[in-house]
């Protein structure tokens, strides 16, 4: 789901009469507020929906299937998202 079908299905959800640009502007506001909860505490928790966390990725080394070089990828931080046990989809 891109977020354009994602601002859809928000303005069919939404209890009073929007338009896609301003769904898409809510949408844009929520991802921005979790970007930043997530670089203050490190994680965003949502009661019995799921926690989006920080994780950091080790080091690694793999080989290029071309030339069989090996190469190094370096350590990286990535954001994840662990459903709750008790979700009702």
């Amino acid at each position: 789901m891109n977020k354009k079908e994602m601002a859809k299905l928000y303005q069919k959800m939404s209890s009073k009469k929007i338009s896609i640009m301003e769904a898409e502007e809510k949408i844009r506001e929520f991802l921005e507020t979790v970007k930043e909860g997530i670089a203050l505490d490190g994680e965003v928790r949502f009661p019995k929906r799921g926690i989006f966390e920080i994780l950091t990725r080790k080091p690694r080394t793999v080989s290029n299937p071309v030339t069989r070089e090996q190469m190094t990828i370096y350590p990286k931080k990535i954001v994840r998202f662990r459903a709750s046990k008790k979700w009702n989809a």
